[in-house]
């Protein structure tokens, strides 16, 4: 065991961290269950219409959803118990899932009642996903920060790689098995939240130093707005995540109109996913060793790389190798970043500038896979292939001339972040860490 210098205790290994490996395997269930989906709703759309714009029309009402609802999540989390808050977004989600598992059972499904069960999915997806950073706050030692963050890449890429695979084969065995197996998932996922020990919070002190109520939902913004930095990567995550979408339906769409069977179009996921799995193994000793800056640079020419080798010709898998280079140093930047924010932003704020950040980066996801399908209707899937690809190389050149380095200005330390009222943070800043 160490000593954790801030508290004056024993840190405990994060193997031996009871609350830290019950909330680990929840969260997994949460990420698999998920990505099973973004295999078997396509799929079932596209077996039932034909049509890959009706399949973006009810991939994109969820990143509607989730682009709408993740600031009001992040005021929630912030100020109500996040307990109640885990149980009820594993609540939508199952409700969701169990009502697309009827309408498979009855063959009687309505576009309506597939968007709808889409934002049911997605905003329990946006209520649980805002928990995250608040309660690893909670149950992770702030020395340990950096490799629960690693980890929690590592365990989403593991869910990208096996859950893809799983969802096409169980579509290819019974259309009701993905959405069956998604079902007792979220069930898991209610059981963890009960499970947790240690107190989620926010704590009552913590809400009373918060500004008034009617500021809540800006707070975040404002503190992001504040920061060059997280300005800078708000606009980024917000593109780049977009493309990813559009990306995301592209490959299945690519694989569909080749010929691929279910089970080979979540092969091809899953191959595009084990670029997410390698990057998660070694990103805590990349972000370790490389500034967050150069990190983002090299991302960003990799995104180029990976898109435009999609649209050679070839079998299901080696489409998602090429999907895979895309993916490689997401995690690494993500954790580069998450690490920033978590070693940056006060509590008291922690739930709203993660999510005002995930807002942005959700903000663009329905354009992209609504106009990826729309367009692959039209044109074929080549067309908006090559535009995400057009799209990821201005931004690697962009990075190049305008992209700014995490610095003191981004940390609060006694003083007040432009338009928040003042807090304070004891938590030193991270070296070469976004």
């Amino acid at each position: 065991m160490k000593l954790d210098a801030r508290h004056g205790e024993l840190e405990k290994p994060l193997r031996r961290n009871r609350d830290y490996q019950v909330w680990w395997l929840g969260a997994a269930a949460s990420n698999t269950s998920s990505y099973l989906l973004t295999v078997a709703v396509p799929l079932f759309v596209l077996e039932t219409s034909g049509s890959a714009g009706q399949a973006g029309l009810v991939a994109g009402a969820a990143a509607v959803a989730k682009f709408a609802s993740s600031t009001p999540a992040g005021v929630l989390v912030d100020l109500c118990p996040r307990r109640i808050l885990l149980l009820l977004a594993s609540a939508l989600q199952l409700l969701a899932v169990v009502s697309l598992l009827a309408a498979v059972l009855l063959e009687h499904a309505h576009l309506g009642h597939l968007i709808t069960a889409a934002v049911l999915e997605g905003l329990g997806y946006s209520l649980y996903t805002a928990t995250e950073l608040p309660l690893l706050r909670r149950i992770v030692p702030e020395g340990q920060r950096r490799s629960a963050l690693s980890r929690e890449q590592s365990r989403k890429a593991a869910a990208q790689l096996a859950a893809p695979p799983l969802g096409g084969l169980l579509f290819s065995w019974s259309h009701a098995a993905p959405f069956f197996t998604a079902s007792i998932f979220f069930l898991g996922v209610m059981g963890a939240a009960l499970a947790l020990r240690v107190p989620l919070g926010p704590d009552q002190r913590e809400k009373a130093h918060t500004e008034p109520i009617r500021t809540h939902g800006l707070a975040g913004l404002r503190y992001v707005l504040s920061r060059q930095y997280l300005r800078y990567m708000l606009v980024w995550f917000a593109l780049v995540n977009g493309a990813f979408a559009g990306l995301g339906l592209l490959l299945v769409v690519l694989c569909h109109n080749r010929g691929a069977a279910p089970g080979e179009i979540g092969m091809a996921q899953g191959a595009g996913s084990a670029g997410a799995v390698l990057g998660a193994l070694v990103c805590e000793r990349l972000t370790a060793r490389i500034n967050s800056t150069r990190l983002l640079k090299i991302s960003s020419w990799l995104l180029v790389a990976g898109a435009a080798a999609m649209a050679v010709p070839a079998p299901a898998t080696v489409t998602g190798l090429a999907y895979a280079v895309a993916l490689f140093l997401t995690p690494a930047v993500n954790v580069s970043f998450m690490h920033h924010l978590v070693h940056t932003t006060p509590d008291v704020l922690t739930g709203r500038v993660s999510t005002a950040m995930m807002t942005a980066a959700r903000s663009l996801n329905w354009f992209f896979i609504m106009g990826a399908g729309a367009m692959a209707d039209w044109h074929g899937p080549l067309l908006p292939l090559f535009a995400i690809s057009g799209l990821f190389l201005v931004l690697a050149c962009a990075n190049h001339v305008r992209a700014p380095r995490p610095g003191m200005a981004d940390l609060v330390t006694n003083g007040e972040p432009s338009g928040i009222g003042r807090m304070e943070s004891t938590e030193p800043p991270a070296p070469n860490s976004v």
